[in-house]
């Protein structure tokens, strides 16, 4: 049992979950079960928070938002960067120990060479014997203690390395949507952050993207065709991103394509580009070789403001891009339409 929870705990934690899903019209099966349980539940410390930000800004909830949650905060992935984090722990405790029994025994070998030095007597023959002696013992002691430094160290050494591969798979493997291969929000918080602390009032365009009317394609030609046309989209997309720029998926249907150092007309001017790009895209049934409906995305232009937090700043770009929606789709709106 993962909780120790009397019935009625368990039954209240349950009725607490069920009407969070129920008000946010999300439906109950396991992945969003298990993500509210252990909200509701209070003692992932991270997801909490990460719910709570949410919250605090109205964003909305969905089956994407919560297999993203889940992914970062409840997945054997995240369950096995927190082990590797426990072994770093360990690793660093042992050989921290080792290295004080090491200085310990420096510094026990200065304080009998400064006796032995003492003891040393031209005329005492047996006097200066037995201070070399001493010095003899203590040399072979401070070699086995530093001998046995060693070889904690050469451990901890091919340890760091086998770690530090597996956190760097790790790490891509969370910040990578699966189906996509684009960037997630966590990555995309991560990389805000960066850009801001490498330059606080740095100008960040972002361009939101949104598959015009995939919901009832979905319905139609089903879900499974659906993730190979996203997948198309999203490499169409991210071709239009330079190396400076991070691709993004931000929802089922949504991307958003981040731009640092560039100014709004210059980004609206590639979100047309894309635009262009995705609509000449052609797809055909791998089954029944027929031509499917032809996709086409509806962008929104903005310039992130370094006095909202990154929930804010979706907020933000989902609107303008509700703009070209609102316009008729198919087209790019800017937050400058917003204002007029």
């Amino acid at each position: 049992m993962k909780y120790q929870d009397s019935i009625e705990q368990a039954s209240e934690k349950a009725a607490l979950t069920a009407a969070f899903l129920q008000r946010h019209r999300l439906a109950a099966h396991p992945v969003n079960y298990t993500v509210i349980y252990e909200y509701i539940n209070g003692q992932n410390d991270g997801l909490c928070q990460a719910i709570e930000q949410k919250l605090a800004v109205q964003s909305n909830f969905d089956d994407f938002v919560m297999a993203e949650l889940y992914s970062q905060w409840l997945s054997p992935q995240h369950q096995r960067q927190e082990e590797l984090t426990r072994q770093v722990t360990t690793m660093l405790a042992k050989l921290s120990g080792t290295t004080d029994i090491a200085s310990e025994a420096v510094q026990h070998y200065i304080d009998v060479l400064d006796q032995a030095l003492l003891g040393l007597d031209p005329h005492n023959a047996n006097r200066s014997r037995d201070s070399v002696n001493k010095v003899i013992s203590a040399t072979y002691a401070i070699k086995a203690s530093q001998q046995k430094l060693k070889d904690q160290l050469d451990f901890s050494n091919e340890q760091c390395h086998a770690l530090r591969s597996e956190l760097d798979h790790l790490k891509k493997e969370r910040q990578l949507d699966p189906l996509t291969g684009l960037y997630n929000r966590l990555a995309m918080q991560e990389h805000l952050d960066l850009w801001l602390t490498e330059n606080p009032g740095r100008r960040i365009a972002a361009i939101a993207v949104n598959l015009d009317h995939f919901s009832q394609f979905n319905q139609d030609y089903g879900f499974g065709v659906g993730d190979v046309i996203l997948s198309k989209v999203a490499r169409k997309i991210a071709s239009y991103v330079q190396e400076s720029g991070l691709p993004v998926r931000s929802g089922g249907e949504e991307f958003l394509i981040l731009l640092p150092d560039v100014d709004l007309r210059t980004a609206g001017e590639i979100a047309e580009q894309v635009r262009k790009g995705v609509e000449k895209l052609r797809f055909v049934s791998a089954k029944s070789k027929k031509t499917l409906p032809k996709i086409t995305i509806s962008l929104g232009v903005s310039i992130y403001n370094t006095a909202e937090n990154w929930h804010q700043f979706l907020s933000r770009s989902s609107k303008v891009l509700q703009e070209a929606k609102v316009r008729g789709r198919n087209q790019v709106a800017t937050e400058l339409m917003l204002a007029n």
